[in-house]
């Protein structure tokens, strides 16, 4: 019996280490835009420097003068006066590129939609060639 317990007692230890050293060299799963992204209700296209607008359906929002808007469908075009804007089918995505950051918004544009801020240098160089690729075939109104 004595054997038989010592030889219990080694192969739980020995899997109960194995366990130990496996949990001990595995690293936290970490999201890749865990410092490049931020969740937002909160944002208005007047903090956004140089605001490039790409929108699949645009609601009535305070839009700045000096934004490029390239969308799909408009609720009010009138807002849309003394903007440069394009109209484009084409468009299945809505986001405000800035200066130095994105904003992918998730639903229609408007002030108060869930978006989320982009920062990484890839995604935006991304962003950056869509918007020029949608405003290059649009249509100027």
């Amino acid at each position: 019996m004595d054997p038989l317990s010592l030889l219990i007692g080694f192969i739980i230890g020995l899997i109960a280490a194995t366990m130990a050293i496996e949990f001990g060299m595995r690293k936290p799963i970490e999201s890749t835009f865990k410092s490049t992204a931020r969740l937002t209700y909160m944002w208005s296209l007047s903090e956004i420097k140089n605001p490039r607008l790409v929108a699949e359906y645009l609601d009535r929002m305070m839009i700045p003068k000096n934004a490029k808007v390239v969308f799909k469908e408009c609720s009010d075009t009138k807002v849309l006066k003394d903007i440069s804007t394009r109209k484009n089918e084409d468009i299945r995505a809505n986001f405000v590129l800035g200066d130095e950051r994105a904003l992918l918004i998730l639903g229609p544009v408007r002030e108060g939609q869930m978006g989320v801020w982009i920062i990484d240098p890839f995604i935006l160089k991304k962003l950056e060639s869509e918007f020029e690729r949608l405003w290059s075939k649009g249509e100027e109104l």
